[in-house]
């Protein structure tokens, strides 16, 4: 990889994997809409829209041969706006990389696509079809980008596609539906169902797209961590506490609350169905060829993300402040008297 092209620089994995592409040695080029506010070493920022006819001769003329695509807008609510920048700007960068003949191209997808589902397999494999309800846009445009992937491999046999499709993942900065989740006082949970839930920690993700731009990987590859968790066990764990809501109540509740108002997704920021079957992925195909291990456990995982957002809660209460400050003083306090008896003490031993 001599030249990579990272879309969505500014999203949490572009900035990321543009420092470490960089650092590596590769020719970085960060594509993003957003104006550039400081500089980013290492990277040469290019001021653009995926969806820009220009974007085929841009990759041609800077001898682009990998692009990791990051330019993805994780929303609830559908908009034309969203669904225009996150699925015809995917198929219109794809297009755009076969005419300029780019080599490689790699997405960080979600086993969102799959949807949670009694009828699900106990692991479910790559092959399995795109079942996510479309209720929340970013499912439904998720599994819109992974048909128009499939199709697209089928075409251009000789690019390498790579579709990795992540569990839940969790991470400092890092604001998933799963992360914004627990970040709720209380995490809803229904009445009677307790889920298996798959997790990846945000540096094994990094972890993931870093070997997928080194290796040549065809095709699509569940990433997560081994050992699905129970819900219930997965908020223990994370010390966050659970608020039961009877099935009926919560989802036509929820739906009722959403027709009247958009802050409703505030409440329920995963898709129900995910908090009543569970969506576990076969990640066989992530062990054996892709060669890919998760460094950080799903425990480890809960429970640093759960540290962490309380201290974020706890550094941003004016009382926890006043209590650190008053700790701060008494502890200088304690300081200087224990300086001041040392002294005492030693004038004591000098006279005897």
């Amino acid at each position: 990889m001599r030249t990579l092209a990272i879309t969505g620089l500014f999203s949490p994995w572009g900035r990321r994997m543009a420092r470490l592409a960089s650092q590596a040695g590769a020719r970085v080029l960060g594509i993003d809409r957003k104006p550039m506010m400081r500089p980013f070493a290492g990277v040469e920022f290019i001021a653009a829209d995926i969806r820009n006819p220009l974007l085929p001769r841009l990759f041609e003329q800077e001898g682009v041969d990998a692009i990791l695509h990051c330019a993805f807008q994780w929303r609830q609510q559908p908009s034309e706006e969203v669904f225009d920048s996150n699925v015809l700007g995917a198929m219109h960068l794809l297009e755009a990389a076969a005419q300029a003949g780019v080599r490689k191209v790699v997405w960080p997808s979600s086993t969102f696509i799959y949807g949670a589902s009694p009828d699900h397999p106990a692991f479910i494999p790559e092959e399995a079809g795109c079942r996510g309800q479309p209720h929340y846009a970013y499912v439904q445009q998720l599994r819109e980008i992974e048909t128009f992937m499939a199709g697209f491999r089928r075409q251009y046999p000789q690019m390498i596609l790579t579709s990795l499709r992540f569990a839940h993942i969790l991470g400092e900065g890092v604001a998933s539906p799963m992360a914004r989740y627990l970040a709720l006082p209380a995490a809803p949970v229904l009445l009677g169902f307790d889920p298996l839930l798959q997790f990846i920690h945000a540096e094994d993700v990094t972890r993931a797209l870093g070997h997928a731009l080194v290796q040549d990987l065809h095709g699509a590859f569940n990433v997560a961590a081994p050992a699905p968790l129970p819900l219930l066990k997965a908020l223990a764990l994370a010390g966050i506490p659970p608020a039961p809501l009877p099935h009926a109540l919560a989802s036509r509740g929820w739906a009722w609350l959403r027709r009247l108002s958009p802050e409703a997704d505030r409440i329920a920021p995963l898709p129900w169905d995910f908090l009543r079957f569970s969506c576990v992925a076969d990640t066989t195909r992530m062990q054996t060829e892709m060669r890919f291990q998760p460094r950080h456990g799903p425990e480890h995982t809960l429970a640093a993300f759960g540290q962490a957002l309380r201290r974020r809660r706890y550094a941003a209460s004016p009382s926890y402040r006043l209590a650190a400050n008053r700790l701060t003083d008494a502890l200088h306090l304690g300081r200087k008297a224990q300086a001041r008896l040392a002294t005492v003490a030693k004038h004591r031993s000098a006279h005897v």
